[in-house]
Formats: structure tokens, sequence, C-alpha cells
């Protein structure tokens, strides 16, 4: 069945995006409040639920700001609970920027999430332009708790045809855990220990210019593109 999106346009739409949000990322802090998103919406913010049925199967809140000059669509949180559905929130994302008139969608995502780099730069063509260390600072939310939320920063043109640049320097593969969210779990030291490898090398890399765009072909690794020297 496929989902049906609708938008956010009364206070308990908002209700019931807010409560689905907080119920993916459960035992943290309040990931959208209700208000926030009545506000936001009501000065051009994008917030839409996503049902199969009655069935609230995703979610989707961001607002429009700016980044490189350029105004964008920043994905604030975006959670679906059911296969397939997050990719149908994200095009209609793409279609709602397009037709305001904005150039790109731009999303935080923990780079040591393997399905997180798999949908973003294999499914939807999506750059990694920035990285974040420690970008929300400590977080208590069942997805991430004990962990440091350093975060790649996505960018996603509406118009494909303007696509970043890839730079023409070094390719660098780097391997990520099998799956971070049961390390944490598990292992937390070891998690962080994941988490201060990858830091030291994103970090210095994307401040001078580094991108990321694809993953190797068996998915264990995300494939840095530093700048030419």
């Amino acid at each position: 069945m496929s989902a049906q999106i609708t938008q956010v346009e009364s206070v308990r739409d908002a209700e019931q995006l807010s409560a689905f949000l907080n119920s993916v990322w459960s035992d943290g802090s309040e990931v959208a409040p209700f208000d926030l998103i009545v506000a936001a919406i009501h000065v051009g913010a994008y917030a839409v639920i996503a049902k199969q049925g009655e069935q609230i199967a995703g979610g989707s809140f961001g607002f429009v700001g700016r980044f490189n000059e350029q105004v964008i669509l920043h994905s604030h949180v975006t959670a679906a609970t059911v296969a397939g559905v997050g990719f149908i929130i994200k095009q209609h994302q793409k279609l709602w920027a397009a037709q305001q008139g904005i150039s790109a969608i731009t999303w935080t995502f923990d780079p040591l999430v393997r399905r997180n780099c798999v949908f973003n730069f294999e499914k939807l063509g999506a750059t990694a332009v920035e990285y974040l260390p420690n970008f929300y600072g400590a977080m208590t939310d069942s997805i991430n708790a004990g962990d440091e939320s350093d975060r790649l920063f996505a960018y996603w043109p509406t118009d494909l045809g303007a696509k970043l640049e890839n730079p023409s320097g070094k390719k660098i593969e780097i391997a990520l855990p099998a799956d971070i969210e049961t390390l944490r779990k598990q292992d937390l030291a070891g998690a962080l220990e994941w988490r201060r490898q990858i830091r030291e090398i994103l970090q210095p890399a994307f401040s001078i210019g580094a991108t990321i765009h694809s993953m190797t072909e068996d998915r264990t690794a995300i494939v840095l593109n530093t700048p030419e020297a």
C-alpha cells in the first residue's frame, strides 16, 4: 500500500506529527514540539504526515533557511516506520521545495549508520558537504544514548542537473561498523572508539573541502573525496 502524504495544517495535525516523532526517538527530549510546528508552518515551514490507511507511517518537519548564499529547505527531522515511506517523503520534499523556488534540501545524519549512508548517497544521490562534530550535544533517546552526536550535513539539489561537482583528488574508503546502534547497547566504549577514529579522518578532510557522495560496492564503507592537492 502506498503512503498518503498530507500537509500539517492544524494544531491536531501538529500534535499527531510531534507524537509520532517522539515515539520514534523515545526516552529522549521532545523532538519537535507541536507548538513549534504550528508556529513554523504559519510562516512557511514544511511539515507532513504520511499515512497508510488511518495509521501514521512517517512524518517530516523542516524550515526554510540559507546555505552558501542559497535558499534551502532544511529537513530537521524525518522518520518512517514502514519500509519505503521515507523515500516517498523525500520525493515529496523535493517537489514541495521546487514549487517554492528552493534550490536544495539539506539535513544531518549519523555517518556511522550504514543504512543512512545507503539511503542518502545511493537512493537519493545527496552529497555530504560538512562534518559537524557533536552537533546536537549529548543525546538521551533510545537510539543515540551514550554516544556523541557527530553528523554529516547532506546537500540535495532540487534540480539534479545542479548536483555538486566532486573533487578530483584522492578517494579514501572509510569502513563503517556493521551495526552501530546495537554496538552502543552492547559495547558503548567500542562504539565511542569508532566515533573517535572516524572523526579523526573526516573532520580535517571536510575542513579543506572534502565531500562524500557514494559508498563502496559492498556498502561496508563510505568513499571520501578529497580536494586535489
